[in-house]
């Protein structure tokens, strides 16, 4: 799990900033342009490399440090480090500090610092401070494109042309490929009966291709599928075959996209309950109608044990800022929940003034 990172010269953060992560939820929100992408992606790449160690002596650096590079190049589609750094100066040096958990892996014991330049013949990535132990559970991400419709296109190609692809997408393939798992524990079986109680049907993998299956139905292509539902059928997908299991930490980008309002209840039902079975999420979000839905099921009894954390990433004329809570209502000053608050006064105004029209 990630715990804590903090970046500094890092795309869109110019100043160092700062975030704590809980083994919970933990939801990052901001407008276009913000990095909540650029934070998830740097973090997925951190517990991936974390992960995927494995080494059973001390590691050499100089070894590590090409690893990391080649993860971060590919999680981020890019061919050169140097545009991960800030803008603001030229040149510039990025700084990252990490921080990573999990089982048999103490919190402390997981801390990983490295930066890298721009304006060099070559982007020298240094590890100051390596990792005395590596993860023992996986990292997924979720992206707002979906990829089972294109799954069979995806990994022949990524198998190919590995550089051309970005690691996050073909991790996932890779992950959907995986046998059915045992009987899930009970929190995560019911949030697998969720996913397809909303879909109102299973997803299947038939010769290399995927199919929604409905009761009393032929299987249906997943060209004639919404992509809000490609989408969360890849979840279940994962649950059903292990993937996604309690340690897993599950990047999750735009969770709500494509997704009709009346279905996000159930979507952050579906979120809690993985977090209730020990998995960590992390996710992003525009949506002012998913936040409050959060912020409710959260108060309820049964999502007390769940620990959460609400960033706020804001653009501005000289990089993005963070801020932290444990409410939403404590991150203040962000332009997107303003614009919408100030809509839904502009719209109830209008309403009470075509009532009184009316009645007139």
């Amino acid at each position: 799990m990630i715990r804590k990172l903090t970046v500094d010269g890092f795309t869109v953060f110019p100043a160092a900033a700062s975030l704590s992560f809980e083994p919970g939820i933990n939801i990052l929100v901001g407008g276009n342009g913000s990095g909540k992408s650029h934070i998830m992606k740097l973090a997925y790449a951190l517990c991936k490399w974390g992960y995927g160690g494995s080494h059973k002596e001390l590691p050499v650096t100089w070894a590590e440090e090409k690893r990391l590079r080649l993860i971060l190049l590919r999680v981020f589609a890019l061919r050169d480090l140097a545009e991960l750094t800030s803008r603001t100066a030229a040149p510039c040096t990025a700084s990252v500090r990490a921080s990573l958990a999990g089982e048999k892996v103490p919190l402390g014991s997981a801390e990983t610092v490295f930066s890298f330049h721009s304006g060099g013949e070559e982007d020298g990535l240094g590890i100051t401070t390596l990792p005395d132990r590596t993860l023992t559970d996986n990292a997924l991400y979720l992206a707002p494109r979906e990829v089972l419709s294109i799954y069979p296109c995806y990994t022949q190609a990524g198998r190919r042309y590995p550089e051309l692809l970005d690691a996050a997408g073909w991790d996932l393939c890779a992950a959907l490929e995986s046998e059915a798992a045992p009987a899930l524990p009970p929190v995560l079986a019911h949030v697998l009966h969720q996913i397809e109680s909303m879909l109102c049907g299973r997803l299947v993998r038939r010769n290399g291709r995927f199919f929604l299956q409905c009761a009393g139905q032929q299987p249906l292509e997943l060209t004639l599928v919404a992509e809000g539902y490609k989408r969360l059928g890849t979840l279940g997908l994962l649950l059903a075959n292990g993937s996604v299991r309690a340690g897993t930490t599950l990047f999750w980008d735009e969770p709500e996209m494509n997704l009709n309002a009346s279905h996000l209840p159930l979507l952050v039902s579906i979120m809690l309950g993985l977090c209730r079975a020990g998995v960590q999420v992390v996710l992003s979000t525009h949506s002012l109608f998913l936040l409050r839905e959060l912020a409710i099921q959260l108060a309820d009894r049964h999502n007390r044990s769940v620990t959460r954390r609400f960033f706020g990433l804001q653009a501005g004329a000289r990089g993005s800022t963070v801020c932290a809570a444990d409410t939403i209502s404590r991150l203040d000053g962000l332009d997107i929940l303003e614009a919408e608050a100030a809509q839904a006064d502009r719209y109830l105004a209008l309403a009470d003034t075509l009532l009184n029209e009316d009645d007139a």
